[in-house]
This record gives C-alpha cells, sequence and structure tokens, in this order.
C-alpha cells in the first residue's frame, strides 16, 4: 500500500470498528497516540480510550452503537520523507435505532496528525473540532456536569 492509501485505511478503520462495536479494535488504534476534542484534555493510549468508550457508548443488543460515521472532504497532507502526515476532514454521526428514524446526531472536523513507525503509519492524535450537537441522548450515556 501507499503512504496515502495505509492512511486512508486507518481513517476508514476508525469508523468501521466503533460503528462495528469493536471498542477494544477501536482504542487499540490509539496504542501509542492521542484523541479528544479541542475543549478538554486529551486521553492517551489504548486503556484510556476503551476505558472512557466503554463508560459512554450505549451499545444496542446487536453490539454495535446504532451509528455509521460518515467521513467526508478528506485533505490530506503527506510527508513521507520525514514519515508524519496530517489530515483535516468532516465527520458527520448518523444514527439509526428502533423508536427514531435515521437521522444526524452529531457534526464536526477531524483534525489528525499520522506518523509512520518502522515502516507503518498510526495514529499520533485525533483531535475533534468546531463542533454541532445533535439529540445524543441514545448514542452516550448521560455525562456529570461540571460543577454538580
Amino acid at each position: 500500500m501507499t503512504s496515502r492509501e495505509e492512511i486512508l485505511h486507518l481513517i476508514n478503520s476508525y469508523t468501521f470498528l466503533l460503528d462495528n462495536g469493536d471498542l477494544e479494535g477501536w482504542a487499540a488504534l490509539f496504542e501509542h497516540g492521542e484523541w479528544g476534542s479541542e475543549d478538554a484534555p486529551l486521553l492517551k493510549g489504548k486503556e484510556q480510550m476503551f476505558e472512557m468508550i466503554n463508560n459512554i457508548l450505549i451499545v444496542y443488543p446487536d453490539g454495535t452503537p446504532r451509528t455509521r460515521h460518515v467521513v467526508t472532504n478528506v485533505d490530506l497532507n503527506i510527508d513521507d520523507d520525514q514519515g508524519v502526515a496530517s489530515c483535516t476532514s468532516y465527520i458527520t454521526l448518523l444514527q439509526q435505532i428502533d423508536d427514531r428514524p435515521l437521522q444526524a446526531i452529531f457534526s464536526g472536523e477531524y483534525h489528525d496528525d499520522f506518523e509512520r513507525v518502522d515502516g507503518r503509519w498510526r495514529f499520533a492524535r485525533r483531535v475533534t473540532k468546531r463542533p454541532f450537537f445533535g439529540d445524543m441522548s441514545a448514542h452516550v450515556k448521560a455525562l456529570p456536569q461540571d460543577g454538580g
């Protein structure tokens, strides 16, 4: 695979693993990386990732969160000589559950950094920015509110 193909495979693996309910596989994508949003501390490593996702994500009887992460407008910049890459893309999260129609529940931007180690590309960091929130009540469990 070319560098571009391998990085696109990582981007797609993120969505397929999460949408199929493979939380351990999804967390493993960040074994050596960081993940988070622009207004929160970044989580580091697969253990922190798995603990977080396992604690907040609603998983349905079919073993999935009943979602589709749709990544578009992928702008990928690769420096093969340095073994680094960056990417900006849009994320739209769709969900359908039994008593609700298919709907967009989230939209934002992914800002990714990748690194090549021992000839393989991996996530170094993924930060979600500029979010628009829809009805996330069937996707994530209630989170504690600040100050209360």
